[in-house]
């Protein structure tokens, strides 16, 4: 047997491994030309766009299945949640399809010119295939307003486990309740997924529970406490005024934490700070000046009449704080001074801004009463550069308590005798001054029908309403300085003049004629059976008048240069006359 030198095979695999191995490359140098122009006008294989297969389509024919596919699909997202559901249309968020956009993408694949890439791409759109999202537009706050509708529908806060009062004021454990939370990331990849796909089935909402951190348990542990917390009645004192905290007042300013398992009383904020606001309306004092004398509109002599006086809210707080967790049964309300400029001149008191009048003939004597007073605690008020005026901080609690008397005021849809009647005729005409001065006006509400008052000396619609607390009339001082509000009155004429004064910017003021719109008759008179009257008495307790929308606007310039513009509408319903009639025999 001959032998075969080992060298001999060495050179044989070599040779032969080699011969292989070109035989492999020219194999897919072969295929790879045959694949090139095969697929040289189409996508290549394996592709998808959303859930359709474009793979080895032409451009055309992808697009064409795609539009085709779409129609197909009812493009309704319903999402599901326990007892309910939603459904967001794409029409409800202009959601379109860009399939010129999509098929040029998938067309991009195994094309990027770099050959490791495309050769994996096209290898793995063989094996496994590859998913291309596709492309889409959306009106994104349209999606948002959706988003915050679920939310809103859905979300529920904890409720910890509290402390209330039943009907017999006996202290009692509230039970705890749990949370429910739209978890928003889980919406928004769960939305922007299902558009990739063109994925409209049926989703769950993505939710999760929010447990109470306050449980039934740890207020039994703390009921001691808060008895001991209760039982402290809190008196606030400031000079001769006096506030009471009553057990439910305190009990609604009590808050308790979970801090670590430890349970800690503070006080619930939002809730003090709306009660510190309502002490302060009725503590604060605005610094108060006085115009001595003036040549036509220019101001001769101005004076300080006294500082001003603001509640020091933070001082506030920790003062009241302190009085309900070391049982301290008074709190003396901490105020501080305002103080304008040690100079007077520097108030910038120079000349006449605006001036507004109204006349109130006819008026009771309560009504002239309680307008001539609210007038008087307006008067002299000086508005910092910057600041916003606010006529119910101004004329403080409007009651029988603070010097008002009982005249007709508007409640619940009635013309009812109550404190304070007549405080309207002082707010609109400071709104006539306001609107006569160029000052911009934060809020002002118009009356719920005409008032014949406002409408003695000047068009319908220039009227202001005033109702503590939720209705006030506010105006900012957007000057370099002080204004100053100056009232006075002509009792013979039945005449109330505003007039502000301050430093004249050069703005100009253009206020147009109202314009009356969709009047309406008063219905019929009602008369109502009075038992407390004698019969044969009738006694008229509201009065007629027409309804209608009335609007007019203001223009305020500078130097040609519009400042700023407002509309001022106004809907006064109609009217109807009430009488009493008397059946007492």
């Amino acid at each position: 047997m001959t032998k075969i030198p080992l060298y001999k095979i060495k050179e044989l695999i070599t040779f032969e491994r080699i011969k292989s191995t070109i035989y492999v490359l020219y194999f897919l140098l072969f295929i790879s030309v045959v694949f090139h122009f095969s697929y040289a006008r189409r996508i290549i294989p394996g592709i998808k766009i959303g859930s359709v297969r474009v793979g080895g389509m032409t451009y055309l024919q992808a697009i064409k299945t795609l539009e085709e596919h779409e129609k197909t699909v009812s493009k309704e997202l319903i999402l599901k949640a326990e007892d309910r559901e939603f459904i967001i249309k794409a029409s409800d968020i202009n959601l379109v399809y860009d399939w010129d956009a999509s098929v040029s993408r998938a067309y991009e694949v195994g094309r990027t010119g770099n050959i490791f890439i495309d050769n994996k791409d096209k290898i793995a759109g063989f094996l496994r295939g590859l998913y291309i999202g596709a492309f889409y537009e959306y009106d994104d706050n349209l999606l948002a307003s959706k988003f915050s509708l679920i939310k809103a529908e859905t979300n529920i806060d904890a409720q910890n486990a509290g402390v209330g009062f039943d009907p017999n004021g006996k202290l009692i454990i509230t039970p705890p309740r749990e949370g429910l939370k739209v978890i928003d990331d889980s919406l928004h990849n769960g939305f922007a997924s299902s558009f990739d796909k063109m994925d409209f089935q049926t989703k769950v909402l993505p939710t999760k529970k929010i447990k109470p951190k306050i449980s039934e348990d740890h207020i039994k542990a703390n009921m001691p406490m808060i008895e001991k917390i209760l039982s402290n009645e809190i008196t606030i004192k400031n000079g001769d005024k006096s506030w009471v905290v009553n057990k439910e007042q305190l009990l609604s300013f009590l808050e308790l934490r979970n801090n670590n398992n430890n349970i800690e009383f503070v006080l619930n904020e939002p809730r003090f700070e709306a009660f510190s606001e309502s002490v302060a309306q009725d503590a604060d004092e605005l610094p108060r000046g006085k115009v001595t004398s003036v040549n036509g509109e220019r101001v001769l002599g101005f004076e300080l009449i006294k500082d001003g006086k603001e509640l020091d809210k933070k001082k506030f707080a920790d003062a009241f704080r302190d009085a309900v967790f070391h049982f301290k049964p008074i709190v003396e309300l901490p105020m501080k001074v305002i103080t304008g400029p040690a100079n007077k001149e520097k108030y910038g008191i120079l000349s006449l801004l605006g001036e507004g009048v109204s006349t109130y003939k006819g008026s009771g004597e309560g009504r002239i009463h309680n307008l001539l007073l609210a007038a008087e605690r307006t008067d002299g008020v000086l508005v910092a550069p910057g600041a916003v005026y606010s006529m119910n901080a101004a004329i403080g609690d409007v009651s029988y308590e603070t010097g008002y008397d009982f005249a007709y005021i508007i409640k619940e849809g009635r013309t009812v005798l109550g404190a304070g009647g007549g405080v309207c005729q002082t707010s609109t005409t400071l709104f006539r001054a306001v609107l006569d001065s160029g000052l911009p006006i934060i809020t002002r509400h118009p009356h719920a029908y005409r008032v014949s008052y406002y409408e003695q000396n000047m068009p319908v619609g220039f009227d202001a309403a005033v109702f503590q607390p939720s209705w006030d009339f506010q105006f900012k001082n957007d000057t370099n300085n002080y204004v100053l509000i100056q009232t006075s009155f002509d009792k013979s004429q039945y005449s109330l003049t505003f007039r502000i004064y301050g430093t004249p910017d050069g703005r100009e003021v253009e206020i147009s004629e109202p314009v009356i719109t969709n009047q309406t008759p008063p219905p019929p008179a009602l008369y109502q059976d009075d038992p407390t009257l004698n019969k044969g008495v009738v006694r008229q307790v509201d009065f007629p008048a027409w309804g209608a929308n009335v609007s007019f606007s203001r223009k305020v310039t500078r130097n040609n240069e519009l400042l700023f513009e407002d509309i001022f509408n106004s809907r006064y319903q109609s009217w109807r006359a009430v009488y009493l009639v008397g059946t007492k025999e």
